[in-house]
């Protein structure tokens, strides 16, 4: 520690200050009253010597006596007090001056300020009364000697001052050293005390510095009481640091340190390191309960530990995620690998097995991603990122399988990153496109549209949302997304209103993703948007699908039934691919059905039999619902559509999606119209 930072040199400085604060005062007071006496006893010296000499002085006047009068005034300036002085007669005429020059030429700074302070006249001048004269008097002016003056107020400084030194000096020292040992050396001992705490082998047997019945005794025993509480939590918190709570297996921390070891000491063996999840394990948890789910997690920890090798390190990562090491499996790493992929097997086996738990009997299945290790410039992050991603392609296979790390795999997963990244800039650098297709009535008359999305990427040219939607979904950015999509199709809607619009051009249909919909803030985050635009004329359709309502219906009928006060219609996209649809159908605010292409893409002739087409044209029918039939690209797909009863088309017989100003020109051209329609055949 610093000397400045140190107490007894802050304490040192705070005393010395303040006694030299107190002494200063002290002497300043004293030297105020030496002052005053001083000045008057100066001044009654001297009048007292001017009145000595004042009835010489008139008897030498009166009788012209030149010689005597001179005489007075040469005695005068032998008197200390004067350095000068001079003496006029009745008539003001100069008869006798003398002056001590020797003195006067001694003068100092210090003296003239000693002198300034006395606050005496250079000169004092006395006016001497001559009997014979009635109106005129002499007149005695006489010069103060400076330097005999001051020369007392002077010595009474520099001693008062000397004297103030040296006691405040003395007090100083004096109470440094009983604050010294009263309080710094007792803190010092305390805080080497408490530094050294951390360093005692056996804390309950360290002596305590301070042990008196005061405040840094009561410090101390505070200081003790909360170290031991400390180490108390040490001591939970070490055997927390490398063990997962609930399993008691290892934990990341400790799987890295371990995982980190083998790599950084190879042994001329390949080991492999397997990340798994437990499939579905949160749909489990939502519907029994986090209890059970706990219970699972515990039991399925159980079986790895009694059915791995002794020397593989299995660790809980959190949540369902398990990761498991093997170390030294061969020196050939294809028969590592296989050996790595025995295992898997045998885990896929163990968690097979149902648990029963409670009245509920349990069936679970694991996904499992596999890596070999080391490979060149190995670390534990990249064999862990390597398996994570194999683990990431089962899942994408349908899960309950396993599967070895490939580079295809870390291609495809810098693919998906770099659609993830170039995502958060699309909208900053205006990549993104508002497309639309039509919607077509029987008559061929454009009623409506669909807002679709297109990518401009500046590498890759026309990315379709097949690709980057759901990497928005997953990355949390398509709200952002497809608030900027309402926006924009809002904004395009005003414009084209004020341009001119066909009058049979009567609504806009916009796909909400159930990850954006579900969202707690969805609607204080659409509102402003739909307030900030005037479209009454033309009806605002929201697009959602069947899946959207199965996790959390009552949150998606009260955010649907709030929408609609807004003016805000719905329809369901790919109606008829669901499950729940058919059971909530009648409770939803929606208008619009829109039959899946799946079941349009089948017709090949007019008189094919379509039951789910014609079961859904009924059902909307009976509810009173607009059906949109999505995909259409033959003129025999439209005849039976509309020999079935079903009014609005959207497909390629009728138009692809076109550029929004494309499509603008479009409703231009024809008047609202599509003149042409052409069958579309995929080659």
């Amino acid at each position: 520690m610093k000397l400045g930072q140190r107490i007894a040199y802050r304490q040192a400085k705070i005393i010395l200050l303040t006694s030299f604060f107190i002494g200063g005062l002290s002497a300043l007071s004293q030297f105020y009253f030496d002052l005053n006496h001083v000045r008057d006893s100066l001044k009654e010296s001297i009048e007292r010597s001017i009145e000595l000499y004042r009835p010489s002085l008139e008897e030498a006047i009166y009788n012209l006596d030149s010689e005597h009068i001179q005489s007075i005034a040469k005695s005068l300036v032998s008197d200390s007090l004067f350095s000068a002085a001079q003496i006029d007669d009745d008539f003001g005429d100069k008869v006798a001056e003398a002056k001590e020059i020797t003195r006067a030429n001694k003068e100092s700074f210090l003296i003239q300020y000693s002198f300034k302070i006395l606050g005496l006249p250079d000169q004092i001048e006395r006016f001497i009364k001559i009997p014979s004269s009635q109106d005129r008097n002499a007149r005695l002016i006489v010069e103060l000697d400076k330097r005999f003056v001051s020369t007392g107020l002077t010595n009474r400084a520099i001693t008062l001052a000397l004297s103030g030194l040296i006691s405040t000096l003395l007090l100083s020292l004096i109470l440094f050293v009983v604050f010294y040992f009263a309080l710094s050396k007792p803190i010092q001992q305390i805080s080497h005390w408490v530094s050294g705490l951390d360093k005692e082998t056996d804390k309950d047997e360290a002596s305590s510095p301070y042990c008196k019945t005061d405040e840094l005794g009561e410090l101390v025993q505070s200081v003790e009481q909360i170290w031991q509480k400390k180490d108390q939590a040490s001591r939970q918190v070490e055997m927390l640091a490398y063990f997962d709570p609930l399993t008691e297996l290892a934990n990341r921390r400790k799987f890295i340190e371990r995982l980190d070891a083998s790599i950084v000491q190879p042994r001329g063996c390949f080991g492999a390191v397997l990340y798994l999840d437990i499939d579905r394990f949160k749909t489990i948890n939502d519907s029994l309960g986090h209890q059970v789910g706990d219970q699972l997690l515990m039991t399925l920890a159980q079986r790895l530990k009694e059915g791995l090798p002794e020397q593989a390190t299995i660790a809980r990562f959190g949540g369902d995620e398990f990761v498991v090491m093997l170390p030294e499996l061969n020196q050939d790493e294809g028969k590592a690998e296989q050996r790595a992929m025995d295992i898997a097997a045998s885990i896929t086996e163990m968690i097979s097995v149902p648990v029963q738990i409670g009245r509920n009997l349990i069936h679970c299945s694991t996904s499992i991603g596999l890596t070999t290790f080391p490979q060149i410039k190995d670390s534990s992050s990249h064999v862990l990122r390597r398996a994570d991603t194999a683990l990431y392609r089962v899942k994408a296979e349908g899960r309950n399988g396993f599967r070895f790390f490939d580079v295809s795999m870390q291609r495809q997963a810098q693919s998906r990153w770099q659609l993830e990244e170039g995502l958060h800039k699309a909208i900053e650098r205006q990549q993104l496109e508002i497309w639309l297709q039509p919607q077509v009535t029987n008559m061929g008359i454009i009623s409506g549209a669909e807002v679709l999305l297109r990518w401009r990427h500046p590498e890759r040219g026309m990315v379709s949302p097949v690709e980057f939607i759901s990497v928005a979904e997953e990355s949390g950015q398509i709200s952002v997304i497809e608030e900027w999509v309402l926006e924009e199709s809002l904004r395009l809607l005003c414009q084209w209103q004020s341009s001119g619009l066909p009058d049979t051009f009567r609504h806009l249909s916009i796909n909400i993703s159930p990850a954006h919909f579900m969202q707690a803030d969805f609607i204080q985050r659409i509102l402003p948007i739909l307030q900030r635009y005037n479209v009454d004329d033309i009806n605002i359709e929201f697009e959602i699908t069947e899946n959207l309502l199965i996790n959390n219906f009552k949150h998606a009928i009260d955010t649907m039934l709030l929408l609609k006060e807004q003016g805000i219609s719905f329809s369901i996209d790919d109606f008829g691919t669901g499950y729940s649809s058919l059971r909530y159908l009648n409770q939803l605010p929606i208008n619009v059905l829109k039959i899946d292409r799946s079941f349009v893409n089948d017709i090949e002739n007019v008189d094919d039999e379509t039951p789910i087409v014609d079961v859904i044209l009924l059902m909307a029918k009976k509810l009173g619902l607009e059906v949109i039939a999505e995909g259409v690209e033959t003129s025999i797909q439209k005849q039976l559509l509309d020999h079935r009863g079903c009014r609005l088309y959207q497909g390629y017989f009728y138009s692809k999606p076109l550029h929004h100003r494309t499509f603008y020109s479009l409703l231009q051209e024809g008047g609202g119209k599509l003149l042409s329609p052409q069958d579309h055949f995929d080659n």
